[in-house]
């Protein structure tokens, strides 16, 4: 009985920290780091202060969780999306695809604001960048090895792998600044062209074809 209990407990426990979480994400997105505040987030997942300091006694400490349950949701995200890549699937031209798609939606933009609070909090730092390191060396060992489906011996593709996600990086931040989604589909399909052409499959004047 006790036991059953304890479990009860720690389950009730454990879906109140995911709705403070949770509350936090959508606060991220939709009002910024400046104006996620344990205030904020306690109105946003309706209740009491004393139930969030139970969970996270400060601010840093409810960033810190947010930094590893974003995380967690993009490698997920990662996961599900190589479980769904179809039979045939031209894999180079998926792994262009595969990089923007994890660069956009929520967590995306929850991990943006918390690039750019950690540039000034150290707390948050310290909890952020480790796992960001973590997400982008899964990403690129990922998005690495769908380029070498078709190129398994290559040597560039490591380094083409790095241009792919530092280029896809800067178009969706600045899709977010101008909402520019026709310019970022030209782009995306140019770098394809621009991959085959660099791993010497694809004649240089297909560089500007937009598809």
């Amino acid at each position: 009985m006790t036991e059953r209990v304890r479990e009860t407990q720690e389950l009730r426990r454990a879906r109140m920290r995911t709705r403070l979480l949770d509350a936090a994400v959508r606060s991220l997105v939709e009002d910024g780091y400046a104006g996620t505040t344990t205030l904020a987030v306690q109105k946003r997942a309706g209740v009491a202060r004393g139930t969030l300091q139970h969970h996270f006694p400060t601010r840093a400490a409810l960033l810190a969780g947010a930094v590893e349950y974003v995380a967690a949701q993009r490698f997920d995200q990662l996961g599900r999306e190589f479980e769904a890549i179809p039979d045939g699937t031209d894999r180079l031209e998926y792994a262009v695809e595969l990089t923007m798609r994890m660069l956009d939606g929520p967590s995306f933009l929850a991990a943006l604001e918390m690039w750019v609070g950690a540039r000034t909090d150290p707390e948050l730092l310290a909890a952020f960048v480790p796992l960001e390191h973590r997400l982008f060396d899964l990403m690129h060992t990922s998005i690495r090895d769908l380029f070498r489906a078709e190129f398994p011996d290559d040597p560039r593709v490591p380094t083409i792998t790095e241009f792919t996600l530092e280029i896809m990086t800067g178009r969706a931040l600045r899709v977010l600044l101008t909402g520019d989604t026709d310019s970022n589909r030209i782009i995306q399909q140019r770098w394809g062209n621009a991959v085959r052409i660099l791993l010497g499959t694809a004649d240089p004047a297909t560089l500007t074809d937009r598809g």
